[in-house]
């Protein structure tokens, strides 16, 4: 039972590391087509150990490898050369000797065997034609082996490897007259190139890592290193990748090639400007606080062509464009004359707007203003502790957050005068809005005069109690007259000391039941920004009774009757019940 234990164990713990990935699935000439090539060159007549035919066949001494962030050689995808299969890279490291022959061994390098004084021996060769929109060639690299750390000064049994490239402009000792530019940093010349004897754990050792993880298979390997040559724009050049076993066949060798990095490119624009990456600029257009640009790098008197979602933007030919709006960007520019053009594009997103509201217009009769009346108007809802208010006098001052108004609730302004607030979001995005509102001095303003509007009357129910419902609404726009309902208030009170004070507002003005007969109520209108200036009117509810129904004596004549006056609005009715009129022939003789 503990020996099963012990097992499981060992394989959760050998799977909880990530290993490499290495697939041999595309051929040599898709690896350079799909993975290896980068921005700003074209490639042709790809071949693999000689031959067009090889590289049209999945190799097993070139792959690609995926995950490589998840182990310790530094570059996470690319191109893998390998003296052996190229499956032996996948981890872990468990053997001092790890080895696995190609299916296909290609003996002998002409290039190769200047690197070394013994017999070349399984080479992994892929070359091709280039052309570069650029001058300058980059492409990042790692050089593995199972020599490590045995074989560090033993260089007649070293693995080799190169990069060796031909053109004009180049001229160097290799086939082509080509160069090695598998070289140690900041040497250019010599024999300083990139070696088992000539980087390891005593040579050159701030380039080495000795190999003590759990994710690859070689025992040690170099840092991650750059490849780099000058080269002559637009012109054609040859590239070899080439390594290969020394002496033997056994502790085999790889160079992992970073994908995409093979690259000849002025321009490089590192990364589009998305809301999901954080590089959006704010709904503006600033990033911030300052206009978002975009930079070629370029000199100011290189002719560059901008073009905005593919229509060229006019008056745009320089390094520098800045973004006005969201879209696509692409620009085509022409720094080694105008038959080798460079070109890029970047993708631009806005962040969403604020959610602000406009804030209102402030009119006093007299200086102070309160300028932070406007600050929840604004922010109309929004948590406070995520937004920073400023007010300016300038909008100048507004965008360079330079001079804020230090007392915005006593501020003295002047008739006409125009106040920038800035609302700054402190939640994450660094945006902010730059709104803006008008002061107006009135004095007339401070002098309240409430018109007075008429009564209300209604007739009493059948209760006759004296008591009815009356609806306020219709004497508000009277009393208001011509002052707005921004800036002026008006409530309704029982009480003249009530309305004086401000105190106890009626609050149902649509449905107010009176509590004697006739009532008053006192209208208060006053001034929102100086509440001292008021004024106050009133007007009576009335409730008039139902007239009494007289109720006459019988009548009964031999002729004419003329009927009584009544009160106004009263009426006769026939047969309807209390007094009635009967009309006799004439000469009917009446008798008691």
């Amino acid at each position: 039972m503990k020996r099963i234990l012990l097992l499981l164990l060992f394989v959760f713990c050998n799977m909880s590391f990530a290993q490499l990935t290495v697939t041999n699935t595309q051929t040599p000439a898709q690896l350079v087509q799909n993975v290896l090539l980068g921005t700003g060159v074209t490639a042709s007549n790809i071949t693999f150990n000689g031959s067009a035919a090889n590289a049209l066949v999945p190799r097993d001494q070139a792959g690609r490898f995926l995950n490589g962030a998840t182990t310790n050689i530094g570059i996470d995808s690319g191109l893998i050369l390998s003296t052996g299969q190229s499956q032996v890279a996948i981890g872990p490291n468990n053997s001092t000797n790890a080895s696995l022959q190609t299916a296909t061994p290609v003996q002998g390098d002409a290039d190769l065997a200047q690197l070394t004084s013994n017999v070349v021996r399984n080479k992994s060769v892929l070359e091709f034609d280039f052309v570069p929109l650029g001058e300058t060639l980059n492409f990042n690299f790692v050089f593995a082996s199972e020599e490590y750390p045995e074989y560090s000064f033993n260089s007649s049994f070293n693995d080799v490897f190169g990069f060796f490239i031909s053109g004009p402009g180049i001229t160097g000792p290799y086939s082509n007259n080509s160069i090695n530019i598998a070289r140690i940093p900041t040497t250019t010349t010599g024999t300083n190139v990139v070696s088992i004897n000539n980087v390891n754990q005593a040579t050159n050792n701030i380039y080495y890592v000795t190999n003590t993880g759990t994710t690859i298979q070689y025992d040690g390997f170099t840092t991650v290193l750059t490849a780099i040559s000058n080269l002559q724009c637009g012109a054609t050049y040859h590239i070899k990748l080439a390594i290969a076993n020394v002496g033997d066949n056994g502790w085999d060798s790889a160079v992992f090639i970073q994908g995409n990095s093979f690259t000849v490119s002025p321009i490089n624009f590192p990364q589009d400007y998305l809301v999901s990456n954080g590089f959006a600029p704010c709904a503006n257009g600033t990033t911030g606080g300052a206009p978002t640009t975009i930079n070629t790098g370029l000199g100011v008197t290189v002719p560059h062509v901008w073009t905005l979602d593919g229509v060229v933007i006019a008056g745009e030919t320089g390094p520098v464009i800045t973004v006005t709006v969201p879209g696509q960007y692409c620009v085509v520019a022409y720094p080694y004359g105008p038959n080798c053009p460079v070109q890029d594009c970047l993708l631009v997103e806005f962040l969403p707007a604020l959610p602000l509201s406009p804030p209102n217009n402030l009119t006093k009769c007299a200086n102070p203003f309160n300028l932070t009346q406007n600050t929840p108007v604004v922010l109309n809802g929004l948590n406070p502790a995520n937004y920073d208010v400023n007010y300016f006098t300038t909008l100048t001052n507004a965008q360079d957050f330079a001079s804020p108004i230090v007392n915005p609730s006593s501020f003295i302004g002047t008739n006409g005068q125009t106040i920038y607030i800035r609302v700054d979001d402190s939640s994450g995005s660094g945006c902010f809005e730059i709104q803006s509102f008008t002061l107006t001095l009135n004095p007339l303003a401070c002098v309240v005069v409430a018109t007075q509007p008429g009564n209300l009357v209604v007739c009493d129910d059948i209760s006759n109690d004296g008591f009815a419902t009356f609806d306020f609404s219709p004497q508000t726009p009277i009393v208001y007259g011509t002052y707005s309902p921004t800036l002026y208030t008006l409530t309704y009170h029982l009480t003249l000391s009530d309305a004086t004070l401000d105190l106890n507002p009626i609050t149902s003005i649509t449905a107010f039941t009176n509590t004697v007969n006739p009532q008053t109520i006192y209208v208060r209108l006053e001034y929102n920004d100086e509440p001292v200036f008021f004024d106050i009117t009133s007007f009576q509810l009335i409730v008039n009774p139902q007239p009494a129904t007289p109720n006459p004596s019988d009548v009964t004549v031999c002729g004419s009757y003329t009927l009584p006056a009544l009160p106004a609005g009263s009426t006769y009715h026939s047969a309807s019940g209390g007094a009635t009129a009967t009309l006799l022939p004439v000469g009917t003789v009446l008798t008691t």
